[in-house]
């Protein structure tokens, strides 16, 4: 993998005390736009993520899928915060940082002292971003909280008929893309004024603000003494058709249409037996198709004529070829090896991870013409920038980082030793 220029935020440090998704993803995202990350992992385990599956083992050395992905390009620091050597060597990264993230439980900062209102004394300009299940005010923020609960608090499980939660972390990663802007909103903010400031996330606003037409549709109803509450969806649209996913012979296939231009071209490649389509009014504009009351006929049409086809790649070769926005439902084996528009956007990217060799993961989403973002390094082993950042960062001598070994303050795994032989290998 070639080297990439430095991306926009390549003047920009950050301090990471995250962990499991919400906080490292955004963490490393800033990694990815070229972020220099101090990540502080737990003394001695490491951070949540390396013990996550999926884990696999190789040269004798194990590693884990969920921490390569999340922790790529970082810089591991494995500091003990309960010495106050610790806390004193934290305290001087505070004042070579431009952000802190963190995603513990409202009150763990606060009892290390490591708080918005401890930091600013050190740091006075610091951008501080607190990523959690409910946020540092209000009155569930004692609660607990993980993705599972803030899909059930946000709405998002209500809205679907089985009230089954979606199959992804969408409350970790919609909060941790909040936590980006709002943290890239702030430095634009200190850059004009100097200024300084806390910023608090959570997993259920988040959640809650991105619903599509739930909210809205109930409160404009509202307005007019009529609240409407949407209907609950499962694999079609309640609201909109043609709108969903629909059942083949050897799959299925997405097909959305919501415009009149090409509704007619649908009929027609449906054929014959689907003319009344065209004339029938509950169906014969948009407007008449997207009423809750009608969108069933459009749905249940869709479905026959699906399955109707040979094979879903059929439906898709026909629908495309007409213009149809489509696309059949695709496996993860696909993407994760042959599909060419994934390998063409640079989402499917290899790395080379020490002692497990070239391993493919995620690209980055965001394009830049200039400043690229992108894999920026390998996953980092844990401790293993301990003696780096303290040399380059804090200036401390050997002597003193050897001390620091053997007092408990610091901690690294034992493949750190066995890392510059494998770099070596590596052609590093």
């Amino acid at each position: 993998m070639e080297a990439l220029k430095p991306g926009p935020l390549s003047h920009i440090t950050v301090l990471d005390f995250t962990w499991v998704l919400a906080g490292p993803h955004a963490t490393k995202t800033l990694t990815d736009m070229g972020a220099k990350v101090f990540k502080i992992e737990h003394y001695k385990n490491g951070t949540n993520e390396r013990h996550q599956a999926l884990q696999v083992e190789k040269n004798g050395i194990t590693q884990c899928s969920y921490h390569l992905h999340l922790n790529r390009g970082k810089k591991s620091l494995c500091v003990n915060l309960k010495h106050p050597r610790g806390i004193a060597l934290i305290h001087g990264l505070i004042q070579k940082s431009d952000i802190i993230v963190e995603n513990f439980a409202p009150g763990v900062m606060e009892r290390l002292k490591l708080d918005y209102e401890s930091v600013k004394k050190i740091k006075p300009d610091i951008i501080y971003c607190s990523i959690s299940a409910w946020g540092h005010w209000g009155p569930n923020t004692h609660k607990p909280g993980y993705d599972a609960i803030a899909q059930a608090a946000s709405g998002w499980v209500g809205l679907t008929s089985t009230h089954v939660g979606a199959p992804v972390a969408i409350g970790d990663t919609t909060a941790s893309m909040h936590a980006c802007t709002a943290m890239l909103a702030a430095l634009v903010h200190r850059m004009l004024t100097g200024q300084g400031q806390n910023i608090d996330i959570s997993l259920v606003d988040c959640l809650f603000s991105v619903h599509e037409t739930s909210f809205p549709a109930y409160w404009i109803s509202e307005a007019v003494g009529k609240p409407f509450i949407m209907p609950r969806t499962s694999k079609q649209s309640p609201t909109s058709s043609p709108y969903g996913v629909y059942t083949g012979k050897n799959g299925s296939i997405s097909i959305a249409l919501l415009s009149d231009n090409r509704w007619p071209e649908l009929v027609d490649l449906m054929g014959p037996g689907y003319e009344w389509l065209k004339t029938d009014p509950r169906t014969i504009d948009l407007a008449a198709r997207c009423k809750s009351d009608n969108v069933r006929l459009v749905h249940d049409a869709l479905d026959a004529w699906v399955l109707s086809q040979d094979s879903v790649e059929e439906a898709e070769r026909k629908l495309e070829a007409t213009g149809i926005p489509c696309c059949r439902v695709k496996s993860i084996e696909e993407l994760a090896t042959t599909d060419p528009h994934i390998g063409a956007r640079e989402m499917r990217m290899s790395m080379d991870q020490p002692f497990l060799g070239p391993v493919k993961m995620y690209g980055s989403p965001l394009k830049f013409s200039e400043t690229p973002a992108g894999i920026r390094g390998y996953a980092p082993f844990l401790g293993e920038h301990n003696r780096e950042v303290l040399i380059t960062e804090l200036r401390y001598t050997e002597e003193e980082i050897e001390t620091l070994y053997q007092e408990d303050v610091l901690y690294q795994t034992p493949e750190v030793e066995k890392l510059p032989e494998e770099l070596k290998k590596m052609g590093k």
